[in-house]
Protein backbone atom coordinates (compact mmCIF):
# COMPACT_ATOMS: atom_id res chain seq x y z
CA UNK A 1 0.00 0.00 0.00
CA UNK A 2 1.51 3.75 -0.75
CA UNK A 3 1.12 6.72 1.35
CA UNK A 4 -1.23 8.98 -0.57
CA UNK A 5 -1.81 12.99 0.46
CA UNK A 6 -4.91 13.68 1.81
CA UNK A 7 -8.08 14.59 -0.83
CA UNK A 8 -8.56 18.41 -2.20
CA UNK A 9 -11.80 19.86 -0.96
CA UNK A 10 -13.88 19.59 -4.19
CA UNK A 11 -17.57 18.33 -5.50
CA UNK A 12 -16.47 13.99 -4.72
CA UNK A 13 -15.02 15.09 -0.92
CA UNK A 14 -16.93 17.68 0.55
CA UNK A 15 -16.04 18.84 3.99
CA UNK A 16 -12.72 17.12 3.70
CA UNK A 17 -9.18 18.70 2.72
CA UNK A 18 -8.66 22.29 4.02
CA UNK A 19 -11.37 24.15 5.64
CA UNK A 20 -13.19 26.93 4.22
CA UNK A 21 -12.49 30.85 5.30
CA UNK A 22 -15.64 32.66 4.88
CA UNK A 23 -14.74 36.44 6.02
CA UNK A 24 -16.14 37.96 8.98
CA UNK A 25 -17.39 34.30 10.17
CA UNK A 26 -16.15 33.20 13.79
CA UNK A 27 -13.11 31.70 13.57
CA UNK A 28 -11.74 33.30 10.41
CA UNK A 29 -9.46 36.09 9.70
CA UNK A 30 -9.15 39.67 8.66
CA UNK A 31 -7.22 42.41 7.73
CA UNK A 32 -6.90 45.53 9.30
CA UNK A 33 -4.22 47.85 9.18
CA UNK A 34 -1.62 45.74 7.82
CA UNK A 35 -2.35 43.17 10.59
CA UNK A 36 -3.98 39.77 10.58
CA UNK A 37 -6.68 40.02 13.10
CA UNK A 38 -9.41 37.27 14.22
CA UNK A 39 -12.85 37.78 13.00
CA UNK A 40 -13.83 39.67 16.35
CA UNK A 41 -10.93 42.45 15.71
CA UNK A 42 -7.78 42.96 17.14
CA UNK A 43 -10.00 43.31 21.07
CA UNK A 44 -9.95 39.47 20.70
CA UNK A 45 -6.14 39.23 20.25
CA UNK A 46 -4.27 37.21 23.20
CA UNK A 47 -2.45 39.52 25.69
CA UNK A 48 0.96 40.42 25.13
CA UNK A 49 3.84 39.24 27.45
CA UNK A 50 4.43 42.09 29.70
CA UNK A 51 7.78 41.94 30.05
CA UNK A 52 10.66 40.07 28.09
CA UNK A 53 14.46 39.27 28.61
CA UNK A 54 16.56 42.19 27.67
CA UNK A 55 18.23 42.31 24.45
CA UNK A 56 21.51 43.36 25.55
CA UNK A 57 24.61 43.94 22.73
CA UNK A 58 28.00 44.73 22.57
CA UNK A 59 30.01 45.89 19.43
CA UNK A 60 27.16 45.10 17.47
CA UNK A 61 23.86 45.87 16.43
CA UNK A 62 20.04 44.58 17.48
CA UNK A 63 17.85 44.18 14.31
CA UNK A 64 14.38 43.36 14.99
CA UNK A 65 12.09 43.73 11.55
CA UNK A 66 8.74 41.80 10.57
CA UNK A 67 6.08 40.30 12.05
CA UNK A 68 8.40 39.43 15.76
CA UNK A 69 6.88 38.86 18.77
CA UNK A 70 7.43 41.99 21.29
CA UNK A 71 6.21 42.25 24.94
CA UNK A 72 4.36 44.61 25.98
CA UNK A 73 7.67 46.26 27.42
CA UNK A 74 11.05 46.00 25.46
CA UNK A 75 14.18 46.84 27.28
CA UNK A 76 17.69 47.17 25.31
CA UNK A 77 21.71 47.57 26.14
CA UNK A 78 23.74 48.42 24.36
CA UNK A 79 27.45 49.27 23.71
CA UNK A 80 29.07 50.35 20.73
CA UNK A 81 26.28 49.67 18.56
CA UNK A 82 22.80 49.94 17.28
CA UNK A 83 19.51 49.18 18.22
CA UNK A 84 16.86 49.10 15.19
CA UNK A 85 13.28 48.25 15.72
CA UNK A 86 10.65 47.85 13.43
CA UNK A 87 7.60 47.70 14.70
CA UNK A 88 4.65 48.06 11.49
CA UNK A 89 4.11 44.74 11.51
CA UNK A 90 4.46 44.45 15.30
CA UNK A 91 2.25 47.59 17.06
CA UNK A 92 -1.68 47.05 17.07
CA UNK A 93 -4.45 49.59 16.84
CA UNK A 94 -5.60 50.43 20.40
CA UNK A 95 -2.33 49.04 22.11
CA UNK A 96 0.44 50.80 23.95
CA UNK A 97 3.96 49.25 23.79
CA UNK A 98 6.99 50.45 26.02
CA UNK A 99 10.76 50.64 24.46
CA UNK A 100 13.36 51.02 27.27
CA UNK A 101 16.96 51.75 25.89
CA UNK A 102 20.15 52.03 27.18
CA UNK A 103 23.23 53.06 24.99
CA UNK A 104 26.33 54.21 25.44
CA UNK A 105 28.34 55.31 21.51
CA UNK A 106 25.27 54.31 19.81
CA UNK A 107 21.89 55.02 18.24
CA UNK A 108 18.36 53.94 18.19
CA UNK A 109 15.90 53.57 15.37
CA UNK A 110 12.38 53.05 15.52
CA UNK A 111 9.75 52.32 12.33
CA UNK A 112 6.42 52.89 13.54
CA UNK A 113 2.69 52.62 11.33
CA UNK A 114 1.50 56.13 10.04
CA UNK A 115 -1.14 57.48 12.27
CA UNK A 116 1.01 56.09 15.63
CA UNK A 117 0.99 58.47 18.90
CA UNK A 118 4.40 58.35 20.27
CA UNK A 119 5.85 60.00 23.41
CA UNK A 120 10.19 60.07 23.66
CA UNK A 121 11.66 60.47 27.50
CA UNK A 122 14.41 60.17 29.01
CA UNK A 123 18.31 62.12 28.23
CA UNK A 124 20.65 62.33 25.50
CA UNK A 125 24.38 63.48 26.61
CA UNK A 126 26.16 64.33 23.39
CA UNK A 127 23.11 63.41 21.31
CA UNK A 128 19.68 63.76 20.45
CA UNK A 129 16.38 62.76 20.85
CA UNK A 130 13.26 63.04 17.74
CA UNK A 131 9.96 61.75 16.95
CA UNK A 132 9.20 62.37 13.35
CA UNK A 133 5.77 61.07 13.53
CA UNK A 134 2.50 62.59 14.45
CA UNK A 135 -1.45 62.58 12.91
CA UNK A 136 -0.83 66.23 12.58
CA UNK A 137 2.23 66.51 11.06
CA UNK A 138 1.36 63.83 8.31
CA UNK A 139 -1.88 64.30 7.51
CA UNK A 140 -2.82 60.85 8.51
CA UNK A 141 -5.40 59.77 10.99
CA UNK A 142 -4.57 58.20 14.17
CA UNK A 143 -4.50 54.53 14.51
CA UNK A 144 -5.12 54.30 17.93
CA UNK A 145 -1.50 52.84 18.54
CA UNK A 146 0.62 54.43 21.20
CA UNK A 147 4.95 53.90 21.85
CA UNK A 148 6.35 55.35 24.60
CA UNK A 149 10.25 55.56 24.15
CA UNK A 150 12.32 55.57 27.73
CA UNK A 151 16.10 56.59 26.31
CA UNK A 152 18.77 56.94 28.10
CA UNK A 153 21.96 57.53 25.34
CA UNK A 154 25.50 58.96 25.61
CA UNK A 155 27.18 59.75 22.48
CA UNK A 156 24.04 58.68 20.65
CA UNK A 157 20.81 59.61 19.19
CA UNK A 158 16.87 58.25 19.88
CA UNK A 159 14.84 58.76 16.39
CA UNK A 160 11.39 57.15 16.09
CA UNK A 161 10.07 57.69 12.72
CA UNK A 162 6.95 56.45 10.55
CA UNK A 163 6.06 55.55 6.97
CA UNK A 164 3.46 55.08 5.28
CA UNK A 165 2.57 51.35 3.50
CA UNK A 166 4.43 50.94 0.58
CA UNK A 167 6.26 54.24 1.05
CA UNK A 168 10.22 53.82 0.12
CA UNK A 169 12.76 54.11 2.99
CA UNK A 170 14.73 56.95 3.47
CA UNK A 171 18.65 56.55 3.29
CA UNK A 172 19.39 55.31 7.09
CA UNK A 173 16.32 53.45 7.40
CA UNK A 174 16.68 50.63 5.11
CA UNK A 175 17.42 48.12 7.33
CA UNK A 176 13.98 47.27 7.72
Amino acid sequence: PSLQPPPLPGPQTPGAGMPEVVPGAPGSWQQAGGAAYPSGGPGHLPARRQRDQPMVSAFGDLVRTGAWDAAQKTVSYQVFGDVKLDLRQVLRPGETLEVELYSLFGSAKILVPEGTDVQIQGMTLLGDARSEVGAAATGTPPSGGRLVVTGWSVFGEVRVRSVAAGEKLPRGWRWA
